[in-house]
């Protein structure tokens, strides 16, 4: 069942893209894909982690524009300052207890670094982080539209237990 509610939240963060023409529906579609889990429970926590992770990655990479802004974006800019952001990123969200937000959040923040355009730097990088909700929403809307079955266990008999 969780492979066709995969399936299904990857349709509806394309078609949402579509009707509100969104740039892209990568960033909702990850997030959907990374956020649907097999129960409530775990996609609210996974997508809570996923959503920090987004919007961490978002904001780091704000910060890398606003280096390569003041000190260029040349070679050595980028080999010292995207590693070193990295680093800062995943230490923040380690101690923030948000490990399962660590993958999105660099993966956020690199797509958001490689694939921008050269006039939408920081208008860019927040949009990625609504397409993160939206990814998210369409994930927990899911989720309560067609709830996993729950497994009924075998009662344990009496003289079954010494």
């Amino acid at each position: 069942m969780r492979t066709i509610k995969t399936g299904l939240s990857v349709f509806i963060c394309i078609l949402i893209s579509f009707i509100f023409n969104r740039e892209t529906y990568v960033v909702s579609s990850i997030t959907a894909v990374f956020t649907l889990r097999e129960d409530m429970y775990n996609t609210l926590k996974f997508g809570r982690h996923r959503v920090v992770g987004n919007i961490t990655g978002a904001l780091f990479s704000v910060v890398a524009i606003f280096i390569f802004n003041q000190l260029g974006d040349g070679r050595l800019v980028q080999l010292f300052s995207i590693p070193l952001l990295i680093t800062l990123m995943i230490w923040l969200l380690s101690v923030a207890n948000c490990y399962e937000g660590t993958v999105g959040a660099c993966a956020t923040f690199l797509t958001i670094l490689f694939m921008i355009p050269d006039n939408q730097s920081y208008s860019y990088a927040l949009a990625r982080v609504l397409d993160s909700f939206i990814g998210m929403f369409v994930a927990f809307g899911m989720n309560t539209a067609i709830p996993c079955r729950i497994k009924k266990l075998m009662p344990i008999k009496k003289d079954s237990i010494e």
